[in-house]
């Protein structure tokens, strides 16, 4: 498949599924289908409890927008620019009336930053799944490499976002995604499992890798996505968030629309991170499978969805030139 329409499955997936997911964010199964009459299947009104309350139904979140404001680093520097990267943070920061309701860790971290403080020092951690996601971006920079997508991963997400969570998760997904746009297989149960293999190697946390154990039971054992969400949990911290969603992303790896629609209704019984599962969800059925999976309504009625399509096309040029003059 062509890499271009990988790169740009990847971006617009994970937006789309930030878009979407942001409805249902925190509500719960019984609330969902009393509020919608059942599960999501394409943008709607945030509900009236979600955080998202107010928002347009196509819009994203802050999420996607340190996603975007590092990919547009990314592709001025012509490389991943930690200091370029931080100076764009800072500017989004000062501009208040731009926020979507951001992570408040990632506010404070920021507000240290822009004072030549560093987060550590103040002791500020966090094991957010917010601060990883940027690292679909890293992924995707990366993507003739899984090992240097997990070490970029990990740089840009501890800057924000301290943990040894966060530094495995970041490398994880990082990885992962680095694995997808390289189409690693995954057309059986054993090589789905094997995939999970090599993403333990990677992540260097023996806890995050328990429970990728874990996801490989109820891979082989075809536990259905309610049962995953009872095992290991959909919130925002990062070892339950990414775990769900890589299980439901392989789960569904057959019917990769189906793993898209599964990801933004994670609530579950007591509710979830929706968003950042379905920006991560969406951002793997991206990158394996293009941006043509997601329906095309979907594309064309997503905010800012024509710049997005631009900015994968940008990054394609960027590492062409890259590798050429390696």
């Amino acid at each position: 498949m062509d890499l271009r329409k990988k790169f740009t499955g990847a971006i617009i997936g994970s937006s789309l599924g930030d878009a979407i997911g942001k409805c249902v964010e925190d509500i719960t199964k019984y609330d969902v289908y009393e509020f919608y009459g059942g599960p999501l299947r394409g943008f709607a009104e945030p509900h009236p409890l979600s955080p998202a309350h107010g928002r347009k139904p196509e819009e994203t979140s802050d999420e996607t927008t340190v996603f975007r404001i590092l990919l547009e680093s990314i592709i001025e520097k012509k490389e991943i620019d930690v200091q370029d990267f931080i100076r764009r943070l800072i500017i989004w920061y000062e501009d208040e009336s731009s926020h979507r309701y951001p992570d408040p860790t990632l506010l404070t971290a920021i507000d240290l930053l822009s004072r030549g403080s560093s987060p550590a020092l103040y002791g500020l951690t966090s094991a957010s799944v917010e601060g990883i996601l940027r690292s679909v971006a890293v992924g995707l920079y990366h993507y003739y490499n899984p090992l240097l997508a997990a070490e970029g991963s990990r740089v840009v997400s501890l800057l924000t976002h301290r943990s040894e969570y966060i530094s495995a998760g970041s490398a994880v997904l990082g990885a992962f995604v680095s694995m997808l746009v390289s189409d690693y297989d995954m057309g059986s149960i054993d090589g789905r499992i094997d995939l999970i293999g090599k993403l333990q190697r990677i992540s260097e946390s023996d806890r995050l890798n328990r429970v990728l154990d874990r996801v490989k039971e109820l891979l082989w054992n075809g536990a259905d996505v309610d049962t995953a969400i009872f095992e290991l949990g959909n919130g925002s911290f990062v070892l339950e968030s990414l775990p769900l969603s890589i299980f439901i992303f392989l789960s569904y790896a057959d019917d990769p629309q189906e793993a898209f629609w599964q990801g933004v209704n994670s609530y579950g019984e007591f509710g979830g991170d929706t968003d950042s599962i379905g920006f991560m969800v969406g951002a793997f059925v991206g990158a394996k499978f293009g941006v043509d999976v997601f329906p095309r309504e979907l594309v064309d009625n997503l905010e800012n969805s024509g710049y997005y399509i631009n900015i994968a096309n940008k990054l394609m040029d960027i590492i062409k030139e890259s590798v050429k003059g390696g």
